[in-house]
């Protein structure tokens, strides 16, 4: 970010200070105020051409729907805690007060730079900078079409895995446990357990068929495995950036009371069971490879989500 004297760019960024006002642009007692950070191209072309020459100083008034695009308008309604799809508030009247004028920069492909991004200093040119982001985005992809694979898994061995469960016992036992631990607020109504009963039933049978698997193939969570989990949640935890030595006292604390939570002990040990049963699934399917665009994949998963709420 560099300081600009005055507006003259799609990629200047302008602070601005938002003021509710009326029609006369009168500032509204007790209306909205709120400071924010907006490129100039988040704005709609005609008004990104009435900014072009604004200064730190200088205010303009903007009714939102006017101002900003659909997808712009949302983001920033909503940060404004409003709500892009109402008319009265789209139609909410502002002044903006500009207080600085910058511009965003484009760094310079460089190694330092690339130590930046990839500390692990693999990437020292430009060809393994783009490698690497290409490695990523594969990943990325490769992981979340393994979770649709896994899911179509899990809804096959459950659908297709027929147990028979005393449902009026269930639904009691549901009743009284709810009731023992919703001290103090207030318990889920018959008609709620009624709803749920479906999904509680799907997992207790995928709990029923993960431990038959484990014990048919003989898969265990080991301690080690519980420990490795923990340090990789730590590490996710500061963004992916692993020390250069695992072994510093603090992470081995970290980790030490962690394996002290049994809560969170017994979430790990569920997670790993899974991960491995999962994985021994996979081997015992044949997938069938689809070419299918980002757009149309994420439009299948979010379908399926919807379906199976």
């Amino acid at each position: 970010m560099t300081d600009k004297e005055a507006v003259d760019g799609a990629n200047n960024v302008l602070n601005v200070t938002f003021e509710e006002v009326d029609a006369d642009g009168n500032v509204v007692e007790g209306g909205l105020k709120k400071d924010n950070s907006l490129l100039l191209s988040y704005f709609a072309e005609a008004v990104q051409k009435e900014l072009n020459g604004k200064k730190a100083g200088d205010s303009f008034n903007i009714i939102l729907a006017d101002a900003f695009e659909d997808k712009e308008l949302e983001f920033i309604a909503s940060d404004l805690g409003l709500n892009k799809d109402n008319e009265s508030d789209k139609k909410k009247t502002f002044k903006l007060d500009i207080t600085k004028v910058s511009e965003l920069e484009k760094r310079e492909l460089n190694e330092e730079f690339f130590n930046q991004l990839f500390p692990d200093g693999n990437v020292k040119t430009e060809e393994d900078f783009r490698a690497a982001v290409k490695d990523q985005a594969f990943n990325y992809w490769a992981s979340q079409s393994r979770n649709q694979i896994q899911d179509q898994i899990f809804h096959k061995l459950v659908e297709n895995t027929t147990i028979s469960f005393p449902e009026p016992f269930l639904r009691k036992w549901l009743i009284t446990q709810n009731a023992q631990e919703q001290e103090g607020q207030p318990a889920k109504t018959e008609e709620q357990i009624d709803q749920e009963m479906p999904t509680f039933l799907n997992q207790l049978k995928w709990t029923l068929i993960s431990e038959k698997i484990m014990r048919d193939q003989k898969i265990e969570v080991k301690q080690d495995e519980l420990k490795a989990f923990a340090q990789a949640q730590l590490f996710s935890y500061m963004g992916g950036m692993m020390p250069n030595d695992t072994e510093q006292p603090w992470v081995n604390d970290y980790i030490d009371r962690m394996m002290k939570d049994r809560k969170y002990v017994e979430d790990a040990y569920n997670r790993i069971q899974s991960q491995k049963v999962f994985e021994w699934a996979e081997t015992q399917i044949k997938p069938v490879a689809q070419q299918i665009s980002a757009e149309d994949f994420s439009k299948m998963v979010n379908e399926h989500q919807h379906a199976h709420r």
